[in-house]
């Protein structure tokens, strides 16, 4: 029988030499890099099978019918799918890990804190802020391919203001992804223009504005009839150069009353002076920027402008309260 190793007060086995500071960040380093190796080496596999379907979508026979079979192309595509929901999963766990073992090192060494400047490494890391929405479009579109999706043609003159109804569910951060391919399965994904092509998702930057007793969230939490929703929107990571200002007011379907959403544009160097009223009636027509409308939504974009802002904002007191960014999907 082997005798158990001796351990100091703590039950820690004196026998290991112990790890020292500098060991225990050349760690670190060391198992952020292979994570990262991993996960690029795997999301290369994925978009390499990708690569071959797609080729495979295109063969046609030769009377001019599809030359692959359904139920194995359907078949690949959802493995696809869950291989990259379970590097997903593999991803979130390594960074979820990172972080509580560098808060554990600076709770033990307060002196030597160092979990602020690895958790900046972490958010630089290519596996944490690599941009995978070509896989989610590309297997849309085989989706798509597979229920003989037809493309409908983009409607230019239609006007911007329209009547819609929505229903809205909490999903878990860790779930987005997953109710994501679920849904592409049957319905394929609104592509959107960003600054580096069409892509699944675009950044949504929003500035709500409210008061010190958070009147309007409350309102807007509570569907009171006539709650109104101030907010400063804009698109994409970088800065501005266009700001929307929108007002969505809340009303109950029973009324007779549909809720509505309005808004207009002005350029980013006069949104200090919306949102603190200095002479928002006298801004120039010019600074407030039509894109796609028509002339009645012109006209009334118009009238929002000039009597929208200030009435809110003097009659709440708002100010702005909190910014959120989010990267938002839609499916056609």
């Amino acid at each position: 029988m082997t005798a158990p190793p001796q351990t100091n007060s703590q039950g820690l086995d004196t026998s290991k030499v112990p790890i020292t500071e500098e060991h225990f960040l050349k760690l670190i380093e060391q198992e952020m890099f292979k994570v990262e190796a991993f996960t690029l080496q795997k999301v290369t596999q994925l978009r390499e099978i990708i690569n071959t379907m797609e080729a495979l979508l295109k063969q046609t026979n030769s009377a001019g019918q599809a030359a692959w079979d359904a139920v194995a192309v359907d078949a690949k595509a959802n493995t696809i799918a869950d291989e990259f929901l379970r590097l997903e999963k593999y991803v979130n766990l390594n960074f979820m890990g990172f972080h509580k073992i560098l808060k554990k090192h600076d709770k033990n060494l307060p002196n030597n804190p160092c979990k602020a400047f690895y958790v900046n490494r972490l958010h630089a890391q290519a596996w944490v802020r690599g941009d995978y929405s070509d896989i989610v479009v590309r297997l849309s579109n085989i989706y798509s391919a597979l229920r003989d999706d037809h493309v409908a043609e983009e409607n230019k003159d239609a006007s911007q203001s329209f009547l819609r109804s929505t229903t809205k569910y909490w999903v878990k951060t860790e779930d987005v992804s997953r109710v994501k391919y679920a849904i592409l399965r049957h319905l394929p994904v609104f592509l959107q223009k960003t600054s580096t092509g069409e892509s699944d998702s675009q950044f949504t930057n929003s500035v709500y504005l409210d008061n010190d007793q958070v009147e309007l969230y409350h309102g807007r939490l509570d569907k009171t009839p006539g709650a109104i929703a101030l907010r400063l929107r804009w698109y994409g990571p970088g800065d501005p150069q266009l700001i929307f200002v929108e007002r969505k007011t809340h009303n109950e379907k029973w009324t007779g009353e549909v809720s509505v959403k309005e808004r207009f544009i002005v350029r980013f160097c006069f949104c200090a002076c919306c949102v603190y009223c200095v002479c928002v009636l006298c801004v120039p027509v010019a600074l407030v920027v039509s894109v796609g409308c028509c002339q009645t939504v012109r006209t009334r974009i118009g009238l929002t402008r000039s009597s929208m802002l200030p009435r809110c904002l003097s009659l709440f007191n708002l100010t702005p309260r909190l910014r959120s960014t989010k990267k938002k999907s839609s499916r056609s």
